[in-house]
């Protein structure tokens, strides 16, 4: 499809509005002196207009007023540690800030909207990893941190109705947790015969339980159910545990499986296996 031939009455538009805009642009002093969260930088408004898709170019076009502090400073209510880093790239896209800073850089640059560093930036490894770590919660959904306050909320409590430093949570995936629940059908002759594997000290223990203590079980301890597969489960694990560590928590996880060792015999061809098996992922924190 061919594109709209702009009419003379178009240019004159378009005419104005460029006008306009730099009429509004005129309005505002050629060097700026700034006041980012308390910390004072003074710059050209051609720098900080430089990238025109950015929020710095939008807050600084004219057509917005600007707060200013008592000493006419224009005010940004931003945390302005990073703030020269922002200024320094506008000014000449060579100058990177150093890895140590890269990540924090990152995230200024993402809330300013500078594309062009925010780019540049996820070459650095560090902030890679943080984006990485980013998509996988994204794909978990926008309860991942409801399940981990959920699992945090349950094992303070139940320290507290215990009076114990000590306190666990059981944590299943969807599948696993309707596995339980609704038991389904066994390939042997007698209900499920289930072998719980825990790892130990010297490797791992097994020991027998019913399939009707089991499920007791977990109606009656501190369950947290993630509506997740068993494959986006393991993700969802390992990521709250490390940030269960970042954030300061003395914390242990580990898996528990439980399986049916009731099999089949087909005489003359082989057997079958019961294909019931779980994943019980258990949190132990130590306050």
């Amino acid at each position: 499809m061919q594109g709209i031939p702009l009419s003379k009455c178009n240019l004159s538009m378009v005419g104005h509005n460029e006008q306009e805009h730099e009429n509004l642009m005129q309005s505002l002093p050629r060097v700026i002196a700034l006041n980012v969260g308390g910390h004072y930088f003074e710059t050209k408004l051609s720098t900080l207009t430089k990238d025109k898709d950015s929020m710095l170019a939008a807050m600084f076009s004219g057509r917005h007023e600007l707060e200013t502090d008592s000493e006419g400073r224009y005010f940004i209510d931003r945390d302005g540690t990073y703030f020269k880093d922002i200024l320094n790239y506008l000014r000449d896209s060579t100058q990177l800030p150093s890895s140590d800073r890269a990540l924090e850089v990152y995230k200024e640059a993402q809330f300013y909207q500078i594309q062009g560093l925010i780019n540049t930036l996820e070459r650095f490894s560090n902030v890679f990893a943080q984006k990485l770590e980013e998509k996988k919660k994204s794909r978990l959904g926008s309860d991942f941190e409801k399940w981990q306050q959920d699992i945090i909320t349950r094992a303070q409590n139940k320290s507290l109705q215990n009076l114990t430093s000590t306190s666990k949570v059981s944590l299943l995936s969807e599948e696993d947790h309707k596995k339980i629940m609704e038991c389904g059908d066994c390939v042997g002759p007698h209900a499920h015969n289930l072998v719980v594997s825990k790892p130990a000290k010297q490797g791992v223990i097994h020991h027998q339980e019913t399939f009707d203590y089991v499920q007791r079980r977990f109606k009656e301890t501190e369950l947290v159910v993630c509506i997740l597969t068993n494959a986006d489960m393991k993700m969802f694990i390992s990521i709250t545990e490390a940030d269960f560590r970042n954030n300061g928590y003395c914390v242990s996880f580990r898996d528990e499986k439980i399986r049916c060792k009731n099999v089949k015999l087909h005489y003359g061809i082989g057997k079958e296996e019961c294909r019931f098996n779980l994943t019980e992922h258990v949190v132990e924190f130590e306050w």
